[in-house]
């Protein structure tokens, strides 16, 4: 009777034991299938990567000026320049009444200065003499109370003008270029009179010269430039113009 009884207590035991098992099994949830979920292990976390900062964008590259090339240490500059001049009549009328049209040749020379920039800078600023000189034949008058005369005549004209330049793509060897100045301008005229040969009749007269020059420049290597431009000063001027630089 004792064993029986300590058979019982052993069966009792594992009964509780089983129970308990298939309960907690019970409880946890069925995995796809309907089968039971194996027991509960600890989910690890994810592992997040820090995020990879981007790079940051490169700066962009200095801007290139076209100023100046490199290695042009010129800083100064002597132009001779010449062409063909046509005096308009607001000029030649305040010498003379009547007069035929008046036309020649100019010349003149300029120092400019180049400054820091050099030779092949944007700008420069230039102080120039410019001479016209003309011969014409036809009707003169000096003044309304004086007879007209036919014969030959001549007005000259001598400008003194401070210019500035401004040079368009001046890294070019092929390039434009404008300008815009102003000065003083002497103008002088005579004419002879028929009736006397030994008589001649003249007249002065000082205008403000108003210098406008547009041409194209090229390059002759460092020092030399050469140029074909359009003027006006005090009347219309095409020519050419070459300058050393230094």
């Amino acid at each position: 009777m004792r064993g029986s009884k300590g058979v019982f207590v052993a069966g009792l035991v594992l009964t509780l034991c089983a129970g308990s098992g298939v309960a907690h099994a019970v409880e946890r949830e069925p995995v796809s299938g309907g089968l039971l979920a194996v027991p509960d292990f600890q989910t690890p976390a994810p592992n997040v990567a820090a995020p990879v900062e981007s790079p940051a964008p490169a700066s962009a590259p200095a801007a290139v000026t076209a100023k100046t090339v490199e290695g042009d240490d010129t800083r100064w500059g002597l132009l001779v320049r010449g062409g063909a001049f046509t005096l308009p009549n607001s000029i030649a009328d305040q010498l003379f009444v009547k007069h035929p049209d008046v036309t020649g040749p100019i010349f003149g020379a300029e120092i400019r200065y180049h400054g820091e920039d050099g030779g092949r800078g944007v700008a420069s600023i230039g102080v120039a003499v410019d001479y016209v000189t003309t011969t014409s034949y036809g009707e003169w008058q000096y003044t309304n109370s004086t007879q007209t005369v036919t014969g030959d005549g001549t007005i000259n004209m001598l400008a003194v003008t401070v210019t500035g330049y401004w040079s368009l793509f001046p890294s070019w060897y092929v390039h434009p270029y404008i300008g815009i100045g102003i000065g003083v301008a002497h103008a002088t005229g005579q004419y002879q009179d028929n009736q006397d040969r030994n008589q001649w009749v003249s007249a002065d007269y000082w205008v403000p010269a108003v210098h406008v020059p547009v041409g194209l420049a090229i390059e002759l290597g460092k020092g030399f430039q050469l140029s074909i431009e359009g003027r006006f000063i005090d009347g219309i001027s095409l020519g050419g113009a070459i300058q050393a630089r230094f």
